[in-house]
């Protein structure tokens, strides 16, 4: 008997218990929520984000100004106001790249999900589609061979930590922390007073105007939606304006940043080439996918006197072959006859390419500067490339890239005339190209939708 009602109390002290542990974990996680739900809590999160960067030391040269997702929104507007090429960096989620002289349109996605603490961009990962588009136009209107090029691109970009430069104890570093700290009250009156507008109007709300619904229930989960959406409203307003309060005052001496890429095109479907040995051989098919591994390297420099600078190394090895690098003639026909580039000759079938068709690997090392001046909208950049293996061109592009800003000031697209210098070694020895190495470009490149905050 003694040992039966020891055994059901001791069942009833596990069932109390277990009583007792619940609630008050549910009591818990309901203070945590009301609490994350007030005014105090979000205003606390912004004065500790101003807080970290007022009390930021820069020792070594260099420190802190506004904080890290204002950097992000800071360096997309600064960093994509040069949109050249697909090693060209851009902090939004999509943008557009278009080549006239290759005939290549290429659309993005940025896939980076912003996390909720307050950091910089660390890494992320952009995939696309790459088409040839100006070819098909010119192939059915010439009656040629569609050159076909349709495939999609994947890279990961790694970023490294912005770097703000100024003087320990100078102007900048006051004026900006002045700032800041009346940008914080601002927002915090700001802040209550929508909180006070909010409560107003939920307090409002009568059990008839939700039917068949539990009212305090009701007001919990609007109250719930209302604050986290404050939440981020005035962090993201926060980040804005310090990132404009950078830009329109100036006060730093430099800002960098550096990123590396690594991706790969990978080709949907195969080039298409009509070859014969010669002019009156057999017509054969020959087909190649273009695949191609890319890596890039690019060191950024920002300076409100010198404007910016971009440095880029890159290398890439690509499925070649020899009708793309220029070793083969092409056979132009009219009616019955055509050229071999050197004498007329009669074609049994159609244009073709002469010669022996092979396909290869081009490794190929790059590298680009570009110069921005501070306030204009116009720069200059230089790239150089060497093929290396079967294909050894020298190649060249003078660029001069021209930025278009919208009202806010923010980089809407970006133009780049360009100079193409090819095979300046001479390389090839047995074409038209030597007769034809210089060519006039122009690159566009869109950012558009939102930023990788």
């Amino acid at each position: 008997m003694g040992a039966g009602l020891k055994y059901i109390n001791r069942r009833n002290y596990t069932a109390w218990l277990k009583i007792i542990v619940s609630g008050l974990l549910f009591f818990c996680s309901g203070f945590l929520q009301s609490k994350a739900q007030t005014t105090t809590q979000i205003i606390n999160e912004i004065k500790a984000i101003n807080s970290k960067v007022t009390n930021y030391s820069n020792s070594t040269g260099h420190g802190m100004l506004i904080s890290n997702k204002s950097m992000n929104i800071f360096l997309s507007n600064k960093v994509s106001s040069y949109l050249s090429g697909n090693e060209d960096l851009s902090l939004y989620k999509n943008y557009v790249n278009i080549n006239a002289a290759e005939g290549m349109i290429s659309i993005n996605h940025n896939f980076h999900q912003p996390v909720d603490s307050d950091d910089w961009v660390r890494s992320f990962v952009v995939a696309g589609a790459r088409v040839n588009i100006a070819n098909a136009y010119s192939a059915k209107s010439a009656n040629r061979y569609y050159d076909n090029q349709l495939g999609f691109t994947i890279q990961k970009t790694w970023m490294g930590k912005p770097k703000t430069y100024y003087a320990a104890n100078g102007d900048f570093k006051k004026e900006m922390d002045a700032a800041r700290a009346l940008m914080v009250n601002t927002i915090a009156q700001s802040i209550n007073k929508k909180a006070e507008e909010f409560e107003q109007s939920l307090n409002a709300l009568k059990q008839e105007e939700a039917p068949g619904q539990n009212l305090n229930e009701v007001k919990s989960k609007l109250r719930e939606t209302f604050y986290a959406s404050l939440r981020g409203d005035y962090l993201q307003r926060f980040s804005e304006q310090q990132s404009e309060l950078l830009v329109n005052t100036g006060n730093y001496d430099l800002v960098t940043d550096n990123w590396t890429s690594l991706g790969v095109y990978i080709p949907v479907i195969p080039q298409k080439f009509m070859v014969s040995n010669d002019v009156n051989a057999q017509v054969n098919k020959h087909y190649n996918y273009p695949l191609e591994l890319f890596v890039s390297h690019t060191r950024f420099w920002e300076s409100p006197k010198l404007g910016r600078f971009f440095l880029t190394f890159a290398g890439k090895g690509f499925v070649n072959n020899t009708v793309q690098s220029g070793s083969l003639f092409s056979a132009d026909v009219t009616g019955a006859q055509g050229t071999d580039g050197i004498n007329t000759v009669t074609i049994n079938k159609g244009d073709r390419y002469i010669g022996q068709y092979k396909n290869f690997i081009t490794p190929v090392a790059a590298g680009k500067l570009v110069y921005i001046p501070g306030t204009s909208h116009v720069g200059i950049s230089f790239r150089i490339e060497k093929n290396l293996g079967t294909y050894k061109a020298l190649n060249s592009i003078i660029g001069i890239p021209i930025v278009l800003i919208d009202k806010k000031g923010v980089t809407a697209i970006n133009f780049e005339a360009q100079l193409l210098l090819q095979d300046i070694n001479n390389s090839l020895k047995n074409t038209r190209l030597p007769y034809n190495k210089t060519a006039i470009g122009l690159t566009v490149g869109i950012p558009f939708s939102k930023i990788v905050y």
